[in-house]
């Protein structure tokens, strides 16, 4: 069966288990949460390097050294891992209205987190009787 162009498939998938997936979101203050499981798969590092791909509209995570200036320190948040990354997200002019889940998180095989803003579903945040069109895309940019 083929549905006409008027519907969206929606890629965000049921809510997993707790502790069964991997976890990452991003929040309108700037805050990237990840999971426990998430956290270990990345390497529990103490701090993390932010880079930013226009073209891919991404986020890039890599563990680093603590102690240089432009490192962001990971500290631990309710059952999991933050990185207060607001300064990253204005200077590059990335807003998110709502908490935002990545779809698929992914780690490279050099050890670097990919999280790309056109694969969320939003999760948290959501004004009562409001509606956007699209998650992952109805970020103001």
């Amino acid at each position: 069966m083929t549905l006409e162009k008027k519907w969206e498939k929606f890629k965000g998938g049921p809510l997993a288990k707790r502790g069964q997936e991997v976890r990452v979101t991003l929040n309108r203050k700037g805050l990237i949460y990840m999971n426990a499981k998430m956290y270990q798969c990345l390497g529990r590092p103490k701090a993390v390097a932010l880079y930013y791909s226009r073209e891919d509209d991404a986020i890039a995570v890599e563990p680093a050294y603590p102690r240089f200036v432009e490192n962001f320190q990971v500290v631990k948040k309710q059952m999991g891992w933050a990185v207060h990354a607001s300064t990253f997200c204005r200077h590059h002019k990335i807003r998110i209205p709502n908490t935002e889940r990545f779809i698929r998180p992914d780690l490279t095989n050099e050890g670097q987190l990919i999280l790309n803003l056109r694969e969320t579903v939003t999760v948290g945040g959501i004004v009562k009787g409001s509606r956007d069109a699209h998650s992952g895309q109805n970020r103001e940019r």
